[in-house]
C-alpha cells in the first residue's frame, strides 16, 4: 500500500485497528459511512482517489483472510474470495472501478473484505432473508399465499443467502447462462453445508416477468424459480430507475418515460431442499 497514505492515516492518530473497525461497520445506510468519509476529509480535501479505500480494506483484509480456509462455502467461493482480495490490494489505476467510499463497488468490497458477502461469480450472496416489512408491500390479495409459501414452503423469513448481482466487472458475465448456473450451483452446494439456511431468496427487477419478455438474457437467472422448486412468489413495490432496469435498454427506457412500463421487484424464492436436490443432478457444474 502507499506508504504515504499508511502514515497519513497514522498521523490522524488512526491504527490499523481503527481501519478494521471501520470497514467491518460500513453497509448501505450512508451513516455507517460518516467516520470514514470525515478521515478522507481530514487527509486530503476533495481528493478523488480510492487511496485511502484500499488501505483501509488492505487492513482488513489482513485481519480475515485467515478464515477464508475454514468458511463452510463450496471451494470455489473461496477462490473467488481470494481473488477479490487480490483485486482490492491491487494500486487504483489498474484494479477496474474505484472503490470511492460511498459507492456500491465500496460498499460490496468491504463486506467481502470482512466475509459478510460472499462471491460465486456473476452473483454474490449475504446472510439475510425476507424482512416482514416486505408484508406491506405486497398486492393486499396476494398475502395469505406469499405467506403461506414463505413460512410452510421455505421454512421460514430468515436466515438465508440473499442474492445480489456482483459489481463489475464480475457482472459481466451475467449474460452468459453456463456462468450464472455455476453460481446458483455454489451458492446450492454452500446451503448443504450450512444447515440453518434455508434457502435462497432475492428480490429484483429482473425477475419481473415483464423484464424477462424483452431481455433474453435474464432466462437462466430465473430457471430455478420456474423450473427447478422455486418460485417468484410476489412483488414487493415498484423498480426504480436506480435499481439499473433502465440500462441498455432504450426500449424499456422509452417506455418507462412515456408512462406505458413499469417493472416491479418481484420476490423469488428457492426452498434449500429444492437447490440442493437440483445441484446434485447437475455434478457437470462443479
Amino acid at each position: 500500500m502507499p506508504q504515504s497514505i499508511a502514515e497519513a492515516f497514522a498521523n490522524l492518530g488512526k491504527t490499523p485497528r481503527d481501519a478494521v473497525r471501520a470497514v467491518q461497520a460500513i453497509s448501505d445506510p450512508p451513516a455507517t459511512q460518516a467516520e470514514f468519509r470525515s478521515w478522507k476529509q481530514a487527509l486530503s480535501p476533495g481528493d478523488e482517489s480510492d487511496a485511502l479505500e484500499r488501505l483501509a480494506l488492505h487492513y482488513a483484509m489482513e485481519d480475515f483472510a485467515p478464515q477464508v480456509d475454514a468458511l463452510p462455502v463450496h471451494p470455489a467461493v473461496k477462490d473467488l474470495i481470494r481473488k477479490e482480495f487480490r483485486t482490492f490490494r491491487k494500486p487504483p489505476a489498474t484494479a477496474g472501478p474505484a472503490l470511492l467510499v460511498g459507492t456500491d463497488p465500496f460498499i460490496a468490497a468491504c463486506k467481502i473484505a470482512t466475509l459478510r458477502r460472499f462471491p460465486a461469480g456473476p452473483m454474490d450472496w449475504l446472510i439475510s432473508g425476507v424482512p416482514k416489512s416486505w408484508i406491506a408491500k405486497m398486492p393486499p390479495a396476494e398475502v395469505p399465499a406469499a405467506l403461506w409459501y414463505i413460512v410452510k414452503r421455505f421454512g421460514g423469513f430468515r436466515p438465508a443467502f440473499y442474492i445480489h448481482i456482483a459489481t463489475a466487472p464480475r457482472n459481466r458475465s451475467l449474460v452468459l447462462e453456463k456462468e450464472v448456473r455455476k453460481a446458483y450451483y455454489r451458492m446450492a452446494k454452500s446451503l448443504e453445508l450450512q444447515p440453518a439456511m434455508k434457502g435462497i431468496v432475492c428480490a429484483g427487477w429482473f425477475h419481473d416477468p415483464a423484464a424477462v419478455r424483452d431481455a433474453p438474457h435474464l432466462k437462466a437467472l430465473n430457471e430455478p424459480y420456474l423450473q427447478h422448486g422455486g418460485r417468484l412468489v410476489t412483488t414487493v413495490g415498484e423498480a426504480t430507475p436506480e435499481s439499473g432496469f433502465l440500462k441498455h435498454n432504450p426500449e424499456r427506457r422509452k417506455a418507462y418515460e412515456e408512462g406505458k412500463q413499469r417493472i416491479r421487484l418481484t420476490l423469488a424464492m428457492w426452498p434449500r431442499s429444492a437447490a440442493i436436490a437440483w445441484a446434485a443432478r447437475h455434478p457437470e457444474l462443479e
